[in-house]
């Protein structure tokens, strides 16, 4: 996660948007863990612009806004609805000890919920990549229903769009490398994450045991039908 400390000047913090592109940075006091608010871009370029000999040796202090905190148990869903309603673009998230685990903002959340926002600075991921005779790489952009194509079966959800966003869904949180969910069958499994945000980029994909099993007896079925 990246911040700035506690009494960081404004010039301080504008090289380290500019060179970082965000727009938004937490500033801690002794620790990562003493979050004491977020400075904002566009206050830090505001006092750059109209006082800019000022920028040098202001300090940063004076542009904190207050942060928004969230439990690191939070579905994706409730975390979007909190940050719409406190009129919030950004949150940081705290753990079961009460430390910061990171930080979300409105987009990740969006994106895990109804797929990807990709624009012109967004890296192509491949939708799919074949593993083995029942796996696959997918990207976390892919549409559920052409998942469900890879395994010959039906994924349908009313909520979410994408893989990324059935593996938030059922998560009940933002995945990170390694969360593992099954649905319908398929254990998925986020693999990698690229980003300032670490966004999940790419899903793991594996029809389960029992999957498997009801795809054998299907086939068992109508073969028999076949010979009668």
């Amino acid at each position: 996660m990246i911040v700035l400390e506690q009494g960081s000047t404004v010039a301080e913090a504008m090289t380290l948007f500019l060179s970082r592109g965000v727009s938004r940075v937490p500033v801690v006091g002794e620790s990562a863990d003493e979050v004491l608010g977020v400075v904002y871009l566009r206050d830090a370029s505001r006092l750059t612009f109209e006082k800019p000999k000022q920028a040098a040796t202001a300090l940063i202090d004076e542009l904190v806004k207050p942060a928004l905190f969230v439990p690191e148990s939070k579905k994706a869903d409730d975390a979007l609805r909190q940050l719409q309603l406190e009129s919030n673009h950004l949150a940081l998230v705290v753990d079961e000890y009460g430390g910061i685990a990171g930080l979300v903002t409105m987009e990740d959340l969006i994106e895990e919920l109804v797929g990807e926002i990709v624009d012109e600075y967004d890296r192509e991921t491949a939708d799919s990549e074949q593993l083995g005779e029942n796996s696959f790489r997918v990207s976390a952009r892919m549409p559920i229903d052409e998942l469900g194509d890879l395994f010959g079966i039906e994924l349908d959800d009313d909520e979410v769009d994408s893989v990324g966003g059935l593996l938030a869904k059922h998560l009940g949180r933002l995945p990170v490398a390694g969360s593992t969910v099954t649905v319908d069958g398929l254990n998925l499994t986020a693999e990698r994450t690229e980003g300032r945000r670490k966004r999940v980029v790419t899903v793991l994909v594996e029809a389960d045991q029992a999957l498997l099993d009801a795809r054998a007896a299907f086939a068992t079925d109508r073969d028999r039908e076949d010979s009668e």
